[in-house]
């Protein structure tokens, strides 16, 4: 697991306070018992075989089992304690996930948190995660999801583009503005979609393609065009007045938001604390909907 985790069998010692010689040759050992290779080496990374990330699964659900073993024997089974891992997207977690954490730290002493911000998606079995915030509905089957809210996909630009240029009435007017897209793959034309599948949707020419939200609307503060984002990435500017929603009246597309748990994962107490926490910032917040539970 150690290997596993840091993808090297020099951090893994490290981490267990062994020699890497001692760690390389317990894992050729086991390898050996096993009768396949757990491990693809080369000189320059260390990543799981198919064998090996089906074997490290197994392996973490028994340490969890036996670590929640300990914890009733300890009487300590509705305290958090020990580690929870946390992967969300830079921006939400950033924002929204990092104030929570911090108080729960700040709750519980026994408590230790790794958090990922990362806007890639995150296999959380090959990674060693506990769980993962994801916004748009999950592709992957194999994990289990808990939808804790919604948020909606606005528009926004600078009061002073929106006076030069003027305010578009209507969705379709976007084709006549500039556009910031936060999209490093695409070029040249792109589609725009605003009211979920049932909406509706036009063609433009975005002047900046970017692939960084705090970029794109960086960009839009300084007068640039238009950009399209999620509502708790824009509500700090809009309340300051460094931008302005306008389509108030174009239906929004709305994004739910999940927590997702490996298969085999039990909701903890570490874990069960943690959503607790941020459904209630999902109803205290206006611009985050909270789903009802």
């Amino acid at each position: 697991m150690a290997v596993a985790d840091h993808a090297s069998f020099i951090g893994a010692s490290r981490k267990l306070a062994l020699s890497p010689t001692t760690v390389t040759r317990t894992i050729k050992n086991l390898e050996a018992v096993l009768g396949v290779s757990l491990f693809s080496r080369t000189t320059r990374s260390v990543r799981l075989t198919t064998e090996g990330a089906d074997f490290l699964a197994r392996c973490r659900a028994a340490i969890v089992d036996l670590d929640d073993a300990i914890t009733v024997a300890q009487g300590a089974a509705t305290v958090p304690r020990g580690e929870l891992s946390i992967t969300a997207p830079v921006v939400f977690g950033r924002l929204h996930i990092l104030p929570v954490i911090t108080e729960l730290l700040k709750a519980w002493p026994q408590l230790n948190i790794r958090l990922f911000l990362t806007d890639r998606v995150v296999h959380l079995v090959e990674e060693g995660i506990d769980l993962a915030i994801r916004i748009a509905p999950p592709q992957d089957s194999a994990l289990k999801m808990q939808k804790i809210g919604e948020v909606q996909k606005i528009f926004v630009a600078s009061p002073a583009y929106l006076k030069k240029h003027g305010e578009p009435q209507v969705f379709e007017d976007l084709a006549t503005h500039s556009l910031i897209e936060v999209n490093e793959y695409a070029a040249g034309y792109s589609e725009w979609r605003q009211g979920g599948k049932s909406g509706f949707s036009i063609r433009v020419s975005p002047r900046l393609f970017v692939n960084s939200v705090d970029a794109a609307l960086t960009a839009a503060i300084e007068d640039l065009g238009i950009v399209t984002a999620l509502s708790y990435q824009t509500h700090q500017f809009v309340e300051n007045g460094q931008l302005r929603r306008i389509l108030t009246d174009t239906p929004v597309s709305v994004l739910p938001v999940f927590i997702l748990f490996p298969v085999k994962e039990r909701q903890s107490v570490n874990v069960r604390t943690f959503v607790s926490a941020m459904k209630d910032r999902f109803m205290t917040k206006r611009y985050l909907k909270a789903y009802p539970t």
